[in-house]
């Protein structure tokens, strides 16, 4: 028989045996759902109620259900950070003075901000990035600014204030600063941190925005500062061209309104055929005024539409700036702090080893210097330590201290060859040694973990931990056997 007529043999006798099992199933259905409405009208009447209320809940519940999981997910509502004030802002930065952080940069923007409001003077901010003719607008604005050009770009190097009393007789500063995305990138903090600081930013692009630009801006979009995009070299462009980019540029700002567009031309031109004094014609290029009208439009309608809710958008874009400021004047501090807390430490280890009698991992792993050390460690980094957590991450590194105690042992052997006379000394200073190298390990793997992660995570750190333990030890070891002389002489001069 064909291979062919054969599988359709067996697929006809599987559909047959399928079928036979259906109607098996059929009837058997059959039979006891006769059976059981035959014993229900034998049953009393409370029976059927009871049976009936329960398989109604059942069908209620199975459709619910059901209606849960195909049902397309809830989008999470995004928590919205309360905004900061400035008397919590000061607060903060008292806090963290008392701690010994040096809050001078934060403290800078806060006395910044009151002097502005003191002039009352609103200030206009130049965004955008190199070559894009932002010095050109404020020639433009300011004929008599002076200031300097180039075609090569990045002119701008400075942060520059320039004064302008507008014709409503309102007196307006514009802030020139450096361009995005110069080779360096060294100005693009200042150039961000300025905007934040003005009322409104005008970011002046020559069409439609680059990815970088947008995402430049994202932050001064979710700061709802009032932000003009204006799109500089209109005059190349044709009135077709021009519509074009309005519409893109309108799109990409749809769900932004407090985003409007304006097209300028700062330094607009045109060729024009002149006849010389020969009779021979020859094309030159004809500088026009230049074109800010719309801007200045815009400008006006940005003032005049709430001064007040300038004002409060300025202030909390300040306060955002001084708080980042500030965390970043704790970071710095945290480094040299807990560096310092780990040395101090490790000190202690040290000399606790050589005033052990019977020196013993366990007793400085788990006992009261490691606990301090990474409880303080915890209350430098602001992050709350749980004692399950704290004696989790003890007890994993107790085990891998144990396992490299044999070779830190042999480490601070090898080092003592480098000091004459200390290879024939007793146990003692090479067990204060390995105790030192753990503590350094534990206090550095516990440092990283916390600066990291913002929290205490016993695994990660043992991992670090272990790896401490296996790198960079021999250096780490003449330092500290170093330390444990000294330590050793101050006890016999206090002796």
């Amino acid at each position: 028989m064909p291979r062919s007529a054969a599988f359709r043999l067996f697929l006809a006798a599987v559909a047959f045996v399928g079928l036979m099992l259906l109607l098996a199933l059929i009837l058997s259905a059959a039979q006891f759902s006769l059976s059981l409405w035959q014993q229900l009208q034998a049953a009393p009447l409370w029976v059927m109620i009871l049976i009936a209320t329960v398989s109604c809940l059942l069908l209620v519940f199975g459709i619910w259900l059901s209606w849960r999981i195909v049902r397309p997910p809830r989008p999470r509502a995004s928590k919205v950070a309360k905004p900061l004030t400035e008397a919590e802002l000061r607060s903060q930065l008292d806090n963290a003075t008392a701690a010994g952080v040096n809050v001078g940069s934060a403290l800078l923007e806060l006395q910044e901000l009151s002097r502005r409001r003191e002039l009352e003077i609103i200030h206009l901010a130049l965004f955008g990035e190199i070559s894009s003719g932002k010095s050109s607008l404020i020639n433009a604005l300011l004929p008599g600014a002076r200031v300097e050009t180039d075609v090569v770009g990045g002119t701008t190097t400075t942060i520059q204030h320039y004064h302008w009393q507008r014709e409503s007789g309102d007196a307006v500063v514009l802030v020139d600063v450096p361009g995005l995305n110069q080779m360096e990138r060294e100005y693009d903090h200042l150039v961000m941190d300025e905007a934040q600081r003005a009322h409104v930013v005008i970011f002046v692009c020559d069409g439609d925005l680059t990815r970088h630009e947008y995402q430049a801006l994202q932050p001064l979009l979710d700061l709802k500062k009032p932000l003009i995009v204006a799109f500089n070299k209109l005059d190349r462009y044709s009135v077709a061209d021009q519509q074009l980019i309005r519409q893109r540029l309108a799109k990409r700002f749809a769900s932004s309104p407090q985003v409007s567009i304006a097209g300028i031309a700062t330094q607009p031109s045109r060729r024009v055929i002149k006849v010389g004094a020969d009779g021979v014609e020859h094309e030159e290029e004809q500088l026009l005024p230049p074109e800010i009208e719309e801007l200045r439009a815009a400008v006006q309608a940005a003032l005049d539409s709430n001064l007040a809710l300038l004002e409060h958008l300025r202030d909390s874009a300040v306060f955002e700036l001084t708080a980042r400021k500030l965390e970043q004047s704790k970071a710095k501090h945290r480094v040299t702090a807990s560096a310092e807390l780990v040395k101090t430490y490790t000190r202690r280890a040290v000399a606790g080893g050589l005033a052990a009698i019977t020196p013993g991992t366990d007793i400085l792993i788990q006992g009261y210097l490691g606990t301090r050390m990474v409880k303080s460690l915890c209350e430098l980094y602001e992050v709350p330590v749980r004692e399950i957590e704290l004696q989790k991450l003890l007890s994993l590194t107790q085990q891998q201290a144990r396992t490299a105690l044999p070779l830190l042992l042999a480490v601070a052997g090898n080092a003592a060859k480098a000091f004459p006379g200390v290879g024939t000394l007793a146990g003692g200073l090479m067990h204060a040694v390995a105790y030192g190298l753990i503590f350094d390990a534990l206090g550095r793997a516990v440092n990283r973990t916390l600066e990291t992660r913002g929290e205490l995570r016993p695994a990660p750190a043992s991992l670090m931990f272990r790896d401490n333990l296996s790198s960079g030890v021999e250096s780490q070891a003449r330092k500290l056997l170093r330390l444990a002389l000294d330590v050793r002489n101050e006890q016999r001069q206090n002796e």
